[in-house]
């Protein structure tokens, strides 16, 4: 479907052409729609379930990376716990309660509470202890390292909404930090390898099918006012999948295999007598190695919202993307930073809508529904709270009504996750069409379409 370009003239200037940073927070507002939401809520499905499996199949952490305590507190609070529980609602402790994992005393408090509900003998005191004592062990029980990287990124990335919305840009920073830098170090030193490359692959491999897709979606419908289906634009960024990863993990790989060489160097030349000397003097050429490491990892991370848009957009290598969005970093380095100022706004200001939307979404209709219900099915429905206890007392098909509607509202939830990923590519889309008209005076409106030489504007020669 074509629409007519508008454009603003006032003296004979385009004032539109001149200033179209706003056109970020337009992609932000395309980014609602249905089928970019759509996308973002496969991305979401797909990256949490091989989560849950991987999860399944590892050990829990045995600390807590939200938490500032060492691991020796944590493991005196969790007995201290156990023993809790093991004493709660005025019973005496079990035989071989002291023996028990902090996951058995878990799944005891849950079972005794609900015994503890069926004779009806429940106090107000009661309730208090066992919601404290609930909360309790939701926050100290040891977790997978995907549920602990979901419950790190998701405390940051709070802290960084509410850091933009108080205008605290220290808080922001450290968030962003946090997110980017402190992360891929703590699943490093958790001693979890192997997920950072199976289930890193995964994720990347999955940012570049569906937020390629977005990304096209955005680029086509700026530049040629053209509504791409989902399946128009899985199958486009499902075609440029390889370029794409290489884009995303050239550089990274590229940094990996110099710090490895640096790692075998000190074990050859500062381990033995006498070669450390040499060591010594060539030092200052490990030091040069550092120097590129630290700049490829620089630009790596501020260049990485442009990466699998100048794929999308241009059609081309994996290699081409990485040399154009690093160029337009060094030449208009202001510029892009500025961009991504009003990216993060952007974003921002999107997130707390979404967030706003589903919350209301979810009370108001656990609200009305539950207004004239007859049975309990409702118990807990609303707006989803991490630490909320679970519904007890239940008869057979009020749990299972009580699951259903947890599923539906899980839903709500991904969706709205869901829709960082659409708002985050397209807004991305549109910084690059824009560094690119910076840098090389190329119109945004000109993409990539069939009949074009990928990576140029040049119709190819049907001869």
């Amino acid at each position: 479907m074509q629409g007519r370009q508008q454009k603003t003239y006032i003296d004979g200037i385009d004032f539109k052409n001149i200033f179209q940073f706003q056109s970020i927070f337009g992609a932000i507002a395309s980014s609602f729609q249905p089928v970019r939401i759509t996308i973002g809520l496969l991305m979401v499905l797909v990256i949490f379930a091989a989560g849950r499996i991987w999860d399944s199949t590892s050990s829990p952490l045995i600390d807590s990376w939200t938490s500032s305590e060492s691991i020796q507190e944590l493991e005196e609070q969790r007995m201290l716990t156990i023993a809790k529980i093991a004493t709660a609602f005025g019973h005496s402790a079990p035989a071989g309660s002291n023996e028990w994992t902090f996951s058995d005393a878990h799944t005891y408090l849950i079972e005794s509470w609900e015994d503890y509900v069926y004779e009806g003998t429940v106090s107000d005191a009661d309730m208090l202890e066992y919601q404290q004592l609930y909360e309790l062990t939701e926050q100290l029980k040891p977790r997978g390292v995907f549920e602990s990287s979901c419950l790190y990124i998701a405390h940051h990335w709070n802290a960084l909404i509410n850091g933009a919305l108080d205008l605290d840009f220290s808080v922001m920073w450290k968030s962003v930090v946090a997110i980017v830098w402190d992360y891929p170090i703590l699943v490093w030193q958790s001693g979890h390898h192997w997920f950072i490359s199976l289930f890193g692959f995964l994720l990347i491999f999955t940012l570049c099918i569906g937020g390629g897709a977005i990304s096209r979606m955005q680029a086509c419908q700026f530049a040629r006012q053209s509504q791409l289906s989902i399946d128009e634009a899985l199958t486009y960024s499902w075609s440029q999948w390889r370029p794409a990863v290489l884009a995303v993990v050239s550089p990274a790989m590229f940094v990996a295999g110099i710090s490895i060489l640096l790692m075998l160097a000190g074990l050859v030349l500062f381990s033995i007598p006498i070669i450390n000397v040499i060591g010594s003097l060539l030092y200052g050429i490990a030091l040069i190695f550092g120097l590129c490491i630290a700049l490829i990892s620089i630009f790596y991370v501020v260049s990485f919202p442009m990466l699998v848009p100048a794929v999308m957009v241009e059609h081309c290598s994996g290699g081409e993307s990485v040399q154009r969005a690093f160029s337009y970093v060094i030449a208009r380095s202001l510029q892009y930073l500025t961009y991504l100022l009003l990216l993060v706004i952007a974003m921002v200001i999107g997130f707390v809508f979404v967030r706003l939307v589903a919350t209301l979404t979810l009370d108001v209709t656990a609200a009305l529904v539950g207004s004239m219900t007859l049975n309990d099915s409702l118990q807990g429905a609303g707006a989803i709270d991490s630490l909320s206890t679970p519904a007890t007392g239940l008869a057979w098909y009020e749990q299972a009504g009580s699951a259903i509607i947890s599923c539906w509202e899980i839903i709500v939830h991904d969706c709205m996750i869901g829709w960082v990923f659409s708002g985050f590519f397209s807004a991305s889309t549109m910084v690059y069409l824009l560094m690119r008209r910076a840098c090389d005076g190329q119109s945004t409106k000109e993409i990539w379409t069939e009949g074009i030489i990928p990576g140029t504007n040049i119709p190819m020669n049907d001869e």
